[in-house]
């Protein structure tokens, strides 16, 4: 089984686990049975994150480990097939093994909407790696 994880940096927090997926940050890409990791920026795998889905599932990725998530892309992953669980603080390797363990709960679509709740939508009132990036662009 693939897992993947977003990390705050392959270079010097690539045992972090990063507030979210984002386009511009970095990922692990975890193999349970070999109990080997690949750590690589995400703009590696892809472009964008319209097309970040798309290459995790040609890579097998039927599992994501996150600290938190928007509504909508929890719905998106969820309808594509990946089973999305919230991460325990931002160990990697102790949320890895929590997993192995099955002491990771599935993202519940009510834990999503605190940060809906956090950002009220709004980008500019946002702190999350997603919405700094867009702060950024806009």
């Amino acid at each position: 089984m693939n897992i993947a994880i977003p990390i705050q940096d392959i270079k010097t927090n690539k045992n972090l686990i990063a507030s979210g997926l984002n386009a511009n940050g970095s990922i692990c890409l975890y193999n349970i049975e070999s109990n080997n990791g690949n750590w690589l920026n995400t703009k590696d795998l892809a472009p964008n994150m319209g097309e970040l889905l798309p290459a995790l599932e040609a890579l097998t990725i039927s599992v994501i480990i996150t600290r938190q998530i928007h509504p909508m892309a929890l719905k998106i992953l969820v309808n594509k097939g990946f089973d999305v669980y919230k991460a325990r603080g931002n160990q990697l390797e102790e949320n890895i093994q929590l997993f192995q363990n099955k002491k990771l709960d599935l993202y519940s679509h009510e834990a999503s909407m605190e940060l809906a709740t956090i950002c009220g939508g709004e980008c500019t009132t946002c702190s999350t790696d997603i919405c700094d990036d867009e702060k950024k662009i806009g």
